[in-house]
């Protein structure tokens, strides 16, 4: 997973976090360390980074993390451009698979002129059905699944045009 961590006061750094059944690994700017935490009684972390002990208080504040460690602190925010770039689309052209999941239901064919809000289809996720809307008024251009078909996240499922007068 490849992150980019703006660190108040300090600049943006990129993330790279590999995990496996042991061990994370993380490369900050291109430099890589091991790295394994874990929550302490008192609500710290201990955060072992390449077999060095440090405790680390974090508090969750929306999307932001307030990060407390070598008596200093720090606001930081991870951006994810994949999620990024799917939060962009969701107020344009592309109806975005949020989760992998299966067609349920298609509620517009090609062509189709739509209303900001209108259910363009049915989708089902973990045994949960939902509704994918139109983020705005427009033509559906292209749909890219049909009925039963399994997706993946963030896949393009429908495609809207503007709307012609």
């Amino acid at each position: 997973m490849s992150l980019t961590a703006e660190v108040a006061g300090v600049g943006n750094s990129e993330v790279e976090l590999v995990r496996d059944a042991s061990v994370a690994r993380i490369q900050i700017d291109g430099v890589p360390y091991r790295v394994a935490s874990s929550l302490q009684t008192d609500g710290s972390h201990e955060v072992v980074l390449d077999d060095r002990k440090y405790s680390v208080r974090v508090v969750q504040r929306g999307d932001k993390a307030l990060v407390h460690a070598f008596g200093r602190a720090w606001t930081v925010v991870l951006h994810d451009p994949v999620r990024d770039a799917s939060a962009a689309a969701d107020a344009s052209d592309a109806c975005i698979a949020p989760m992998p999941g299966t067609v349920v239901e298609l509620r517009v064919a090609a062509g189709d002129a739509v209303a900001a809000g209108q259910v363009l289809m049915v989708i089902e996720s973990m045994k949960m059905q939902m509704n994918l809307e139109a983020a705005r008024d427009g033509v559906v251009a292209e749909i890219n699944c049909a009925r039963g078909e399994v997706f993946d996240r963030d896949a393009v499922l429908i495609r809207l045009a503007p709307k012609e007068d």
